[in-house]
């Protein structure tokens, strides 16, 4: 999860990146000069090693058809890329090309890491194609700062074997919460194994059930648009099926960081897991059974506690020396269709419409189960202008771990720890 803030490393983003930003403005960027043959963009992302291959595949394809452009690559787990990102942005040697989740855009554009992209649009850089629900992630007072680098939707990825052992068929046309709890209490009844990781660990889940319940993690000015009693709601319900074995127990649940190598689903101490659809691939390639991706519970199709969001984004660095070739190497990643086979569906399906259709009409295996999936829920994808996170939501995503760390191993109240978020998110919002 993708997409999905580890602890360690929104930690280090909310502490560090609000101090040590402080002196960006006066940073240099990248040190490679744009004179005298080519020029060397370093770009960096983090992810999976399946993304990683896709990636340098791409590069690799850019590199033959801009000659005189050389592209340093570099990747890692979430939270080592925020640390080493953190410093080298405060230090004024930022990447020229970044990428970046929901917490971390907020957080970069508004200390002014990111430049603005609307002198290359149109001319360098072409997002005609990109639907106008997903480029809306990527901007800021009026300014495109970032562009989606994909588009995914929450899911739930289940075992197939496990979830027939118990006898659990998912509903044609999903699940409601009532049918979900029954099920997940089946499947670990009958199987031995967790029937969910326990969904109360991450701001992401929470958000989907306010998104159900006509409500958002955040107000379109950059509020909390959330009650101490709407979290409390929420986190009872999964303490009610921690109690039956529905969701896994706190052991695994507290190492839940996004990856899939952390993943409960994956170390089989849950049957099924929520994440989003962008993560599909590494799962399928991580898991030693057979895997399906299924809608989230809800109540009401119209309010499906899901959205098309960009899985990622790519910015360039206000202060990078070289933000021509940075922004002709983002648009190659976004828009050419060569880039986009050989990236496929290890950031979500592309978010270049043409290039969806082609690379989804060409796939097979995993990426062919991502754009399969997508296609099925599409009509319970709502649009992404509520699901906006602003500076100080790394923070938040963190505090609400490890608050929840503190309930599920009943060192706080359910209560007490849903006031406890409430403060300290007000108090980061207004930072």
């Amino acid at each position: 999860m993708r997409s999905r803030t580890p602890r360690h490393g929104a930690r280090i983003l909310a502490g560090v990146v609000s101090v040590a930003l402080a002196g960006v403005l006066s940073g240099c960027g990248s040190s490679s000069g744009s004179g005298g043959g080519a020029q060397t963009v370093r770009f960096v992302w983090w992810g999976n090693q399946d993304r990683a291959d896709a990636t340098k595949k791409a590069v690799a394809l850019f590199e033959k058809k801009h000659p005189d452009i050389r592209v340093q690559t570099e990747f890692s787990g979430y939270a080592a890329y925020v640390q080493k990102l953190t410093t080298q942005v405060a230090g004024g040697a930022a990447p020229d090309l970044i990428q970046l989740d929901r917490p971390t855009f907020g957080e970069y554009q508004h200390k002014h890491v990111l430049a603005d992209l609307g002198r290359y649009t149109g001319s360098t850089l072409h997002l005609d194609k990109i639907p106008a629900n997903l480029l809306s992630g990527g901007k800021a007072d009026g300014k495109q700062y970032a562009v989606p680098a994909g588009q995914t939707t929450q899911m739930l990825v289940y075992d197939q074997k496990l979830f027939a052992k118990a006898g659990v068929t998912v509903p044609e046309d999903g699940w409601t919460w009532k049918q979900f709890t029954e099920d997940m209490r089946k499947v670990g009844a009958r199987t031995g194994v967790a029937g969910t990781t326990d969904f109360g660990w991450a701001v992401d889940w929470f958000d989907s059930w306010l998104h159900e319940h006509g409500k958002q993690l955040y107000t379109a000015d950059g509020k909390l648009g959330f009650t101490a009693g709407d979290l409390e709601q929420f986190w009872n319900a999964t303490a009610a099926l921690r109690k039956t074995k529905g969701v896994s127990a706190p052991e695994a649940t507290t190492k839940m960081d996004g990856s899939t190598q952390n993943s409960a689903l994956v170390l089989k101490q849950a049957a099924s897991e929520m994440n989003y659809d962008s993560n599909l691939t590494s799962y399928l390639s991580s898991y030693q059974g057979t895997l399906k991706a299924a809608p989230l519970p809800s109540d009401d199709p119209a309010h499906s506690g899901m959205a098309a969001l960009p899985p990622v984004y790519f910015g360039i660095a206000q202060h990078s020396s070289h933000k021509d070739a940075a922004a002709k190497l983002l648009d190659f990643l976004v828009n050419d269709p060569e880039a986009g086979a050989a990236l496929g569906a290890t950031r979500g399906v592309p978010a270049n419409s043409e290039v969806r259709a082609a690379v989804c009409g060409a796939a097979t295996g995993d990426g062919k189960a991502v754009c399969d999936y997508e296609q099925r829920v599409q009509q319970r994808m709502g649009p992404s202008d509520t699901w906006q996170w602003p500076s100080g939501s790394s923070a938040i995503k963190t505090d609400f771990q490890q608050v929840y760390d503190d309930v599920i191993f009943g060192r706080t109240s359910v209560s007490a720890g849903a006031e406890r978020v409430v403060k300290n998110a007000q108090q980061s919002l207004e930072q």
